[in-house]
């Protein structure tokens, strides 16, 4: 595997090391402390299908926070912050 970094995985590495239960991200702070040479992306301000929690769209962010142990709970496009809480492992996950 190369070590190509993918779009998004700054989104990860801030969530691995600064998240809590639950984090807090206003589209402001996505754009100075994670985007800011591009900014987020258009799509992620205009719609709420750009916050789903689904890995068949990996163009979107969803890997992003899938995969650093995240959901998202709450998208306020009008207030513009996104709400992630950790995701729960259960034991019957794994059985």
């Amino acid at each position: 595997m190369s070590g190509r970094k993918k779009k998004y995985d700054i989104i990860t590495h801030y969530l691995k090391t600064n998240g809590g239960s639950q984090v807090t991200l206003t589209f402001t702070q996505f754009d100075e402390l994670l985007f800011p040479a591009t900014g987020l992306p258009k799509t992620a301000r205009r719609t709420t299908d750009w916050w789903a929690n689904d890995y068949t769209h990996p163009e979107n962010g969803a890997y992003a926070w899938l995969n650093a142990g995240y959901e998202v709970v709450v998208i306020n496009l009008e207030k513009e912050y996104v709400v992630f809480n950790k995701l729960i492992k259960s034991n019957w996950l794994f059985q």
